[in-house]
């Protein structure tokens, strides 16, 4: 049984040195990105208060959510499916607005050199 917790816990830690070395290489940038602005948050908000008042905090927050998500889940899922769909014709708009002549500027510059 130690074996196989040693094991299970061997494979758990590998995984997360190989997350952590393409991270640190470049090869995901997209994920180096969001733990950089988990840690930028984790930061401005330890910064406001102190460990005592952040755990337990947290801990109500842990304990609170899961319980009101799965009493209001339907509620939930309809507000965040209509956000998802405000999020996609923003994305929609700004793509053809923005990106696309961003994109347009960039190929032009390549071009040029």
């Amino acid at each position: 049984m130690v074996n196989e917790m040693a094991s299970f816990i061997r494979i758990r830690v590998n995984n997360l040195l190989r997350v952590s070395q393409d991270i640190a290489l470049g090869k995901d940038s997209k994920l180096f990105f969001k733990v950089a602005g988990y840690l930028c948050l984790i930061s401005f908000v330890g910064g406001m208060t102190d460990f005592l008042t952040l755990a337990y905090t947290s801990l109500v927050i842990i304990l609170t959510i899961p319980a009101l998500y799965e009493r209001y889940e339907a509620h939930i899922d309809k507000f965040i499916i209509m956000e998802y769909r405000r999020l996609q014709q923003l994305y929609a708009f700004l793509d053809e607005k923005c990106f696309s002549k961003l994109q347009k500027w960039v190929v032009e510059k390549r071009k040029l050199s």
